[in-house]
């Protein structure tokens, strides 16, 4: 099955074995696998967000509560003062302001460090999830189909090698005219330029 892209959609990222193309048309296969790729992205990306919201609301909570503890500080302070109370309450406003600045310079690392580790998690996660899918027999049973399909070998004749290796496995078809060859290791390595992890 084909669908025609128009002018616009033709810049589509390939996702899947790269091949010379000759006509505005593309699988609908191909692009069902661009569209899986795109949406875990977002979700990806919908996780982020949800986290980051978390982590702020967090630290605004912490700081709230920094600031209402500082304020019964200042109002038991102002009933113990005497009468060089205005004398001193400069001074006191000066270190308290230093203090305050320093409680949110504080907390404002503590948050980038959070983000920090949250996103070498989600990105460590997502790696653990690549080197699996390398070798995964449904996306080698996918990738059976597309070479039986690439070669218009509706009758599943043409036999297809497949050479494991350590980072994934070749799986090559053979025919008369032509051979061609798909490398699960280049597909994830596709997938993580997509997403921006290489």
């Amino acid at each position: 099955m084909y669908i025609e892209l128009d002018a616009s959609q033709r810049d589509i990222p390939q996702v899947a074995f790269k091949k010379p193309r000759h006509s505005n048309l593309i699988k609908k296969s191909e692009l069902a696998l661009y569209s899986e790729s795109r949406i875990l992205l977002r979700a990806l990306e919908a996780r982020v967000n949800e986290y980051q919201g978390i982590l702020e609301q967090q630290v605004i909570t912490m700081l709230e509560d920094k600031d209402q503890g500082l304020n019964e500080y200042l109002t038991n302070v102002y009933q113990e003062v005497t009468q060089d109370w205005q004398s001193q309450q400069n001074e006191w406003f000066k270190c308290a302001e230093l203090e305050f600045a320093r409680h949110l310079e504080q907390q404002q690392e503590m948050l980038e460090e959070i983000k920090r580790d949250l996103k070498q998690s989600i990105a460590m996660a997502i790696e653990r999830r690549f080197s699996s899918l390398k070798q995964s027999e449904t996306l080698i049973t996918y990738l059976t189909e597309v070479l039986h399909n690439e070669m218009d070998d509706q009758l599943r004749e043409l036999n297809i090698t497949k050479n494991y290796h350590e980072n994934g496995v070749l799986l090559t078809i053979e025919s008369e005219d032509s051979v061609i060859s798909i490398d699960t290791q280049n597909i994830v390595n596709e997938l993580r330029v997509s997403l921006g992890l290489l």
